[in-house]
C-alpha cells in the first residue's frame, strides 16, 4: 500500500509571498486521560466560520453552504464539511503552526471509490478526535454517562429539534456555538447542534466514518446522549455535520493558539470519487440494492428511519430505495434523480421543514412560502406547498411535476438550464451533490458541465421519446 502526504492526488499548490500572518485561531482545553486513554487537547467549539474563514482566505476550498446567510454566520459551527475536507483542515493547521501534519494518503479506496487516508498518532499534530476520546471529553470531570451535565435531559441547554417542522423561538437551524451547554472541562457544543467528524471507522465496515454529538436536526433526546454514536460515509456532507480538532498533549498550552497562513500548502480541492462500475439498469435488483447501501452509509439519521410519520410506517433503507425506484419506473424517472433531489433539499430527510410532511424530496417547497401558511392535504388556490400522508403520493407527485414542458427545455439545454428552472435560484451546490450521488451510486458522470449540453437522458430513462417542443 503506496502512502503520501495529504493530498497529493488532488493538489491546488498556495504559496504566499507576503509578510507572516499571525491570527488567534481557536482556545484548547486540556482532556485528561484514564487507563485507556492518553490525555489530550481538545478545542473548546467546533470549527466555527470565524475560524473557517481564515483556511479559506489561505486557499482552502469553501463549504457547501457557505454562501447561504443562515448558515454562514461568525459565530455558528462551519457544517456542509466532507470527512477529507475535515482532515484537511487538520493538516493545514498543523503546517500553519509548523507542526507534523497527520494524515495520510494512501493508494487504496473504500466501498464507494474515495481514497483511504490513514492517521499517524505520532505526530504531533491535529486530527479529528476517536469516538472514544469525544466520548470521554463529553462527559466532563464527572464522568456523566447521559449527558454532559447530567444523567436527566434538559431540553433547554441544547440545540434540537423540538418543534416538529415549525420555527424556534430560541434557536432557528445552527445556533451559535457558546449558547450551547459548557462542560466542566470546558467545552461547548458536545451535544446537539451539530453531528462531530470523528477519525475512526465503523467497526468492520471501511466505508463509514463514525459521527457524535447530535444535531439540530435530531428528533429526540436519546440520539443526543453521549453514547450514541452515528455515522456516514466520508465523501458525503450535509447540513448538520461539523467538526471539531484534537491533538496530543505535548507542548501546547492551555491557550489562544498563534497561527502562520503563509506557508506553503497543497489544498484539497473537489476529491472525486473512481467508481468505475456504471449501472446501466437503473431499475433493476441490483441497482435498487446499491442504492440502499449508499442511504444506509450516508443517512441513518433519516426521519423515515426513526418514526412513523401521518400514515407512512417506519422504512429502512433498503424498503425507501425499493419505493424510490418503483415511484421512478412508473413515471420512467431516473431514480437517482430523485435520490438526488433527496439529498439536496432535506439531507434525505435528516434536517428542515419537508421530513415532517412526508415530503423529502422538497417537492416545490421553499421554506420562504411557509409565510402562506403551513402545508396542508388539499390543494389551495395559490399555494405551491403540499403535504402528503406517505412518502409513494409525494415521490409520484415529483415525478409528475417534472414531466413538464418548462423542464423538457431546460433539460435539453443543459444541466445548469434545468436547476435553474427547478430550484429558481443558481446553487452550485445543488449540481454538486447531484453529481456525487449520480457517480457514487450508478458510476455515471453528470456534472455542471458535462455533458456540455443535452443533459435529459439523465433524467428521463424515455429521453429519446420525448419531443421538445420550442
Amino acid at each position: 500500500m503506496k502512502i503520501g502526504i495529504l493530498l497529493c492526488p488532488f493538489i491546488c499548490l498556495t504559496v504566499f509571498s507576503q509578510p507572516p500572518t499571525l491570527y488567534g485561531l481557536k482556545n484548547m482545553k486540556l482532556i485528561p486521560g484514564s487507563r485507556s486513554l492518553s490525555s489530550f487537547y481538545m478545542d473548546e467549539t467546533p470549527v466555527t466560520y470565524e475560524d473557517f474563514i481564515i483556511y479559506v482566505r489561505a486557499g482552502g476550498m469553501k463549504n457547501a453552504y457557505w454562501n447561504y446567510e443562515s448558515y454562514n454566520i461568525p459565530v455558528q459551527p462551519v457544517t456542509g464539511i466532507n470527512w477529507f475536507q475535515a482532515i484537511d483542515y487538520c493538516n493545514w493547521r498543523s503546517t500553519c503552526e509548523g507542526l507534523d501534519p497527520v494524515y495520510l494518503v494512501t493508494d487504496s479506496t473504500d466501498t464507494w471509490g474515495y481514497p483511504i487516508y490513514i492517521a499517524n498518532h505520532s505526530a504531533n499534530g491535529y486530527r479529528l478526535p476517536t469516538s472514544t476520546e469525544f466520548e470521554h471529553a463529553a462527559k466532563g470531570k464527572e464522568g456523566y454517562l447521559n449527558y454532559p451535565w447530567g444523567e436527566a435531559f434538559i431540553d433547554s441547554l441544547t440545540n434540537y429539534d423540538t418543534d416538529r417542522g415549525f420555527k424556534s423561538t430560541k434557536w432557528w437551524r445552527l445556533a451559535p456555538v457558546k449558547s450551547q451547554y459548557k462542560n466542566s472541562y470546558g467545552l461547548y457544543n458536545v451535544c446537539g447542534n451539530n453531528w462531530h467528524w470523528c477519525n475512526d471507522w465503523k467497526t468492520n465496515q471501511a466505508s463509514v466514518k463514525l459521527l457524535k454529538g447530535g444535531s439540530w436536526g435530531s428528533i429526540d433526546s436519546s440520539s443526543l446522549k453521549i453514547g450514541y454514536t452515528s455515522h456516514s460515509s466520508p465523501g458525503n456532507y450535509n447540513y448538520d455535520i461539523g467538526f471539531r480538532c484534537v491533538r496530543r498533549a505535548a507542548g501546547i498550552k492551555d491557550s489562544i493558539v498563534k497561527i502562520d497562513t503563509t506557508l506553503q500548502y497543497s489544498f484539497y480541492k473537489n476529491l472525486i470519487s473512481k467508481n468505475d462500475s456504471v449501472i446501466v439498469d437503473f431499475y433493476s435488483e441490483i441497482f435498487t440494492q446499491r442504492l440502499a447501501r449508499f442511504i444506509g452509509n450516508n443517512y441513518p439519521e433519516c426521519i423515515h428511519f426513526l418514526c412513523k410519520i401521518d400514515e407512512q410506517e417506519k422504512l429502512d433503507p433498503l424498503s425507501m430505495a425499493r419505493l424510490i425506484v418503483s415511484s421512478c419506473k412508473q413515471h420512467s424517472i431516473n431514480p437517482l434523480f430523485l435520490a438526488s433531489i433527496m439529498v439536496s433539499e432535506s439531507g434525505f430527510a435528516t434536517v428542515s421543514f419537508p421530513r415532517w410532511y412526508n415530503n423529502a424530496m422538497a417537492y416545490h417547497w421553499q421554506n420562504k412560502l411557509m409565510a402562506n401558511g403551513y402545508p396542508v392535504y388539499e390543494s389551495l388556490p395559490g399555494k405551491k406547498n403540499r403535504k402528503y400522508k406517505i412518502l409513494a403520493d409525494g415521490f409520484n407527485a415529483f415525478c409528475l411535476g417534472i414531466r413538464r414542458e418548462l423542464y423538457y427545455k431546460a433539460a435539453k439545454k443543459s444541466l445548469d438550464s434545468f436547476h435553474l428552472i427547478y430550484v429558481g435560484y443558481r446553487a452550485d451546490e445543488w449540481m454538486h451533490t447531484l453529481s456525487r450521488v449520480y457517480r457514487d451510486v450508478g458510476g455515471v458522470r453528470f456534472e455542471p458541465l458535462f455533458p456540455n449540453g443535452d443533459a435529459g437522458k439523465y433524467i428521463y430513462t424515455d429521453w429519446d421519446k420525448i419531443k421538445v417542443q420550442y
